[in-house]
């Protein structure tokens, strides 16, 4: 069965709260959850590897401000534009992160995979109309939330353990309307974009 897409919420390398979603042609959704104590970026290769997805959306910086590679035409050694239009957390702030995730769409790219884009799964549920308020603050709501609502050929959907789960759903969505064109698109192309 071929993975058109695949999801992910980035986190720590250790902490277990990585996640990923992946969507089939035949419209089953799948999500997968790292260990804690394991290495969440040879868990992502691994089950990439497996999985051969035809493109990937991840939550977590993909580039560093533009002033980094461009002085003259960049200012802000802080925030990236698409950062500002967000609201999102600079990537000179998450540090380590930033550098974990240039290295995995670096290693994807040279696995084949073509279309690796960077997603902001809080814009996505802003943009699907999601209660903000509730959003990663209450585990009820998580709860009553089901993908098929807001991506209705998507069948077998696991129950949603948590919100790292929730955002690797929203990440998937992300990738799937970038695929078909209807993803909305924020930054500056020269220095990163989030699409979501």
């Amino acid at each position: 069965m071929e993975v058109v897409a695949l999801g992910i919420d980035y986190g720590s390398k250790t902490s277990g709260f990585t996640a990923m979603a992946s969507y089939c042609s035949s419209g089953e959704v799948q999500i997968f959850q790292s260990t804690k104590g394991k290495d969440a970026d040879a868990w992502i290769l691994s089950l990439i590897d497996e999985l051969k997805p035809q493109s990937v959306a991840i939550d977590a910086p993909l580039s560093l401000p533009g002033v980094y590679a461009d002085p003259t035409f960049f200012k802000n050694y802080h925030y990236r534009e698409c950062d500002r239009l967000t609201g999102a957390m600079s990537p000179m702030f998450l540090g380590g992160l930033t550098a974990r995730a240039m290295q995995l769409k670096a290693k994807l790219k040279s696995q084949g995979i073509e279309s690796v884009i960077e997603t902001y799964p809080k814009m996505v549920c802003s943009l699907i109309g999601l209660d903000m308020k509730r959003y990663k603050k209450d585990v009820n709501y998580l709860q009553q939330l089901r993908f098929s609502n807001y991506l209705e050929e998507a069948r077998e959907v696991q129950e949603v353990q948590n919100w790292h789960q929730w955002d690797a759903l929203m990440a998937l969505l992300a990738c799937l309307k970038h695929q078909n064109g209807t993803a909305t698109a924020l930054g500056d192309h020269k220095e990163g974009i989030i699409y979501f």
